[in-house]
């Protein structure tokens, strides 16, 4: 329980750079700052301080240190987000800038450049992934300077992912406060609109990032029906229902809105149908461009050309041209250019003379600021997107919406429709939307919302909530086509077997597997003997060894281990392979859970603590793994900062870490490990018959385990043809769940053939360093045609989001 007078939140915003961009219209970013909280409001009624942080300083290093090739759409010129104006006046308010700060070197990005480990985050799941593991180092040091009770944030980029994963894991200075989540919209329908492609390594991980970031929240704000919408799908059935929360305007605009509502405009003034948004498919251009051409084809022509305006982006499916070019080079939109019913324009348009009628046809949106656009005497016409949160509680004229989705017959109906009525009528509409938005803004209305909102941050600040169920969280990793509450519904938990006779409770047991490890055998078992909780048994299985070193580690192990009274099993069998090995270290375990762990690793000494704290919590979860660092001789350190494992992604890269702490009884119900894997892909396909079984595993977002890479390991020694024997038994094994998701395995084969086969084309990051084998790439490059056509053959149909 706090005490009001000290009470701090902290609220993190949105990234909104030039790779995210939105907008650089002043008014629209300041509306974009504190999230579009009422945040003077909010901190007049708690009577807290509240401290914003923003990206500004991030910004600038965006074409340089943090740039991420992947293909989106970007303006074609970098804007100029400098010295933001700021939005507040309130003493309790405080906005401040997360440091453009290296986790590793612990200085700005123009001081020594970026680490190795920060152009790994960056190159295998993106700036945002980046991002919110820098946001978890600030979020943590800045604890420690200024206390904070709550933390606010975006789900819209995913920024709170790792803080909130490291709270729902309990790692080490986790930041514990209860998170809030503040629901506008998802990547995934601007990915869609933008036509980038929504089956790509980062694109995938995004959307994780953000779904698991706002169903881990302890509760989410929403600005209208559609964020409900998100929010009640995307959560757990029985968590807190999410608030309504009025948009920040200020009183100077809702004046203007108000003076404009009192002016009729001039009766004679033709129609002037215009956009003002980066030209960009997401913003609705597209849609509107089609639409009109609808209309032509109709007969139905605009007595004024449509108006695009707005910043020029690239075109994401035709980089690197400009999204204005592109189109005006087909004939379909010369035709209209030419019978003057499209106009493309850079900048705001001149409204002199006219009545001007502003679209907004939307597929997604970001706290867009349409307050102004109505101060400025324009009709507005909204998709829901754009239309969220402009007047909570009101409902707005039916002329200005947008019926359904923004596809183009349907802004095509709606242009026909204000086309064909005249302008006193109109007038009398725009008249109407601003009084509608005086009413939901004023007094009374406005202040029953914010005094909902504050009533539920101050119950969370004065009592604090009960932690999301993590392990019902991690059922979304099963199907990443469904809803978090769909698969919840539907769930029906495997059983698992009661503890074999002699097994004891509670109980870790570590298999080490060994050949020929020499004096690395030694240093993976006092990594395991030095972890802050101890494993019951350590089984060390020589698979054959013969070399003296190896022997003699071994029998050092073995004397060491008495003198101190450490765990320690030999368990010593001719060499049949890593998977016969670890099987037979799994048939003598006497734990309840088992990590297995390769005799060249190194443990660090949280991770067992962590994993089996979280597994005796969590019944429903199959196992915790963790990310890996990666050192060997010969070698550039490398990171493997896996995500959560999840179906479909699991059948294009393992993304489980061995040693992945689980279940003795579960593994023991598969089977154990599959024999046949012999060339190192028993880890992957132990993963995946996992999670085909309905057990979810969660990845710890800190680097537990040291992965060494030697030029004699199974991995790096295997040639193409073991590779492609080892894929198509893994595919052949799973062929019902693989097909299940065949045509989302297939997108994403298709996505890292085409990145492999042009990335030429594509312009890689300064002084790139990556942990993933070229002999891999290599490799899939030649056979992921073959299997493209058998995964395609398999499919149905199916939602792909």
């Amino acid at each position: 329980m706090k005490s009001k007078s000290r009470s701090h939140m902290v609220i993190v915003e949105a990234y909104e750079g030039f790779i995210e961009y939105l907008s650089d219209e002043p008014e629209e970013r300041e509306s974009m700052q504190g999230l579009g909280l009422p945040v003077e409001e909010i901190a007049e009624y708690l009577d807290c301080r509240i401290t914003i942080l923003g990206w500004d300083q991030w910004y600038r290093f965006e074409q340089r240190e943090t740039w991420v090739p992947t293909p989106a759409t970007r303006p074609v010129l970098q804007p100029d987000f400098s010295n933001p104006p700021s939005a507040f006046t309130s003493p309790r308010l405080k906005r401040i800038s997360i440091p453009a700060r290296d986790p590793d070197y612990g200085l700005l990005f123009n001081e020594k450049g970026l680490s190795p480990r920060s152009y790994g985050l960056i190159n295998d799941s993106g700036l945002l992934f980046f991002a919110s593991y820098c946001l978890n180092k600030e979020l943590q040091a800045f604890y420690k300077k200024d206390p904070f009770h709550i933390a606010i944030m975006p789900m819209w980029g995913g920024v709170g992912y790792v803080a909130q994963m490291a709270r729902a894991t309990q790692v080490p200075d986790t930041v514990n406060v209860p998170f809030v989540v503040v629901v506008t919209d998802k990547s995934i329908n601007r990915q869609l609109a933008n036509q980038e492609g929504v089956w790509t390594r980062h694109a995938i991980i995004r959307r994780q990032m953000e779904d698991v970031s706002l169903a881990l929240a302890d509760m989410s704000l929403v600005f209208g029906p559609r964020g409900k919408e998100i929010a009640d799908a995307g959560r757990l059935p029985g968590a807190s229902a999410p608030v309504c929360v009025p948009r920040r305007i200020g009183n100077s605009l809702l004046d203007k809105i108000a003076r404009v509502s009192e002016t009729p405009a001039g009766i004679q003034m033709p129609l002037q149908f215009f956009l003002y948004e980066p030209q960009q498919a997401s913003s609705g251009v597209l849609t509107a461009l089609d639409a009109v051409t609808l209309l032509a084809g109709q007969g139905i022509y605009l007595k004024r050309p449509m108006i695009s305006a707005g910043t020029s982006m690239t075109f994401a499916p035709m980089k690197p041209r400009e999204f204005p070019e592109y189109w005006s080079s087909r004939g379909a939109v010369r035709e209209l250019i030419r019978e003057h019913q499209w106009e493309w324009r850079k900048d705001y348009p001149r409204l002199e003379q006219v009545f001007p009628v502003r679209l907004y046809p939307s597929f997604f949106d970001h706290l867009p600021n349409i307050w102004a656009e109505l101060a400025r005497g324009s009709l507005v016409l909204l998709s829901p997107a754009a239309a969220e949160g402009l007047a909570p509680g009101e409902i707005l004229p039916r002329e200005v919406l947008i019926q359904g989705d923004p596809l183009p017959e349907n802004v095509a109906d709606c242009l026909k429709k204000i086309a064909g009525t005249d302008i006193t009528k109109l007038d009398q509409i725009r008249r109407e939307l601003c009084l509608r938005v005086l009413e939901a803004h004023r007094e009374n209305r406005r202040n029953i919302l914010v005094g909902e909102v504050k009533e539920a941050l101050e119950q969370m600040l004065y009592f604090r909530p009960k932690p999301q169920d993590l392990s019902r969280i991690a059922l979304i990793f099963l199907d990443r086509r469904m809803p978090l509450r769909t698969l919840v519904q539907k769930d029906e938990p495997p059983s698992l077997s009661a503890l074999r006779p002699g097994a004891r409770k509670g109980m870790l047991s570590v298999v080490v597997t060994c050949y020929e490890m020499g004096v690395m055998i030694k240093e993976s078992v006092e990594s395991v003997w030095a972890s802050e909780r101890q494993p019951g048994e350590v089984l060390l299985v020589d698979d054959g060894s013969y070399g003296e070193e190896t022997l003699g580690r071994i029998k050092e192990l073995e004397q060491y281990a008495s003198e101190k009274g450490l765990p320690l099993k030999i368990i010593r069998q001719r060499n049949q392979g890593l998977a016969s090995a670890r099987n037979t270290g799994l048939k003598a375990a006497n734990g309840e859970f088992i990590s297995f762990l390769d005799g060249d690793d190194i443990i660090e000494p949280q991770f067992y603590q962590i994993a089996l704290k979280i597994l005796e919590g969590h019944p429903r979860l199959g196992g915790v793994a963790a990310w890996a660092c990666i050192f060997g001789a010969n070698i550039v350190d490398g990171f493997w900062n896996a995500p959560q494992p999840e179906f479909p992604f699991l059948f294009i890269e393992n993304s489980i870490i061995v040693p992945c702490v689980t279940r003795t009884e579960l593994i023991r119900s598969l089977g154990g490990y599959d024999a046949r894997q012999r060339y190192n892909y028993e880890d992957w396909e132990l993963g995946i018959r996992m999670l085909a079984s309905g057990w979810p595993i969660v990845t710890v977002p800190m680097h537990l385990l040291k992965y060494r890479v030697r030029s004699d390991s199974l991995y790096r020694s295997m040639t193409d043809v073991q590779n492609q024997v080892m894929r198509e038994l893994l595919f052949n094994t799973h062929r019902e769940t693989v097909s299940k998701f065949a045509i989302e395995v297939a997108m994403q084969l298709e996505n890292q053939w085409k990145t492999i086969a042009y990335s030429n084309s594509i312009s890689p990051l300064p002084d790139q360093h990556h942990n993933r084998d070229a002999s891999f790439h290599k490799i899939l490059l030649k056979t992921t045609k073959r299997l493209l056509t058998w995964l395609s053959s398999t499919g149905n149909d199916i939602n792909l989001v």
